[in-house]
């Protein structure tokens, strides 16, 4: 997300800002950033921690404030866990002024993991949003009236959550597609969307 808002400015949102260390690194590039989240308890800490940057509960759909109030809107891993995912990137465009950007990350569909899933089921997994690969997502956000201008991701570090004989298989091929900068199939991939007419 830092490298795909590069030269970004104005008044940004974090919409699904968790805990907040993602806002307070964007902050210093923005003439005005807030975050907002769900969890009461994510953003008494957020609030608590990243003074004075403004943090807010949200409800669950939607958002308190206006129609383009905002240049930039970032979304970090929160479309898989919305209960609309077409509600959601509604109330982004909403509260974009025109022309503004939406910077949103995603598990990604075709990642280590789901291809592992696809070998050994013999199907994709559907996502929130409908698809199963980079390029509908990429149609979706289309539909949806956002342009993608830029597309960046990575590999979960090799060594995160390694519980199971599994886990080492996925580590190992997350770790070989990192050192050999395999583009398309990291864990996490980021677009840079414009919000189109």
């Amino acid at each position: 997300m830092l490298s795909l808002s590069a030269g970004l400015t104005g008044r940004a949102l974090d919409y699904g800002a968790g805990w907040g260390d993602l806002t307070a690194r964007l902050a210093p590039q923005f003439n005005a950033i807030e975050g907002v989240d769900v969890e009461a308890d994510r953003v008494a800490f957020a609030a608590e921690q990243y003074a004075p940057i403004t943090f807010r509960q949200c409800a669950t759909e939607g958002l308190p404030y206006a129609d383009a109030a905002f240049d930039v809107v970032f979304s970090t891993v929160v479309l898989h866990f919305v209960p609309s995912a077409a509600g959601y990137l509604a109330e982004c465009r909403r509260v974009l002024r025109p022309d503004g950007h939406l910077l949103i990350m995603i598990q990604n569909p075709e990642s280590m993991w789901m291809l592992a899933r696809r070998w050994r089921t013999g199907t994709a997994t559907r996502q929130s949003w409908g698809g199963s690969t980079i390029a509908e997502f990429r149609a979706w956000l289309a539909a949806q009236r956002f342009e993608v201008g830029a597309e960046a991701g990575f590999y979960d570090p090799p060594i995160d959550r390694i519980r199971t004989a599994g886990d080492v298989v996925l580590a190992a091929m997350n770790a070989v597609g990192q050192r050999l900068s395999i583009a398309g199939h990291w864990s996490y991939v980021g677009f840079r969307c414009r919000s189109a007419a």
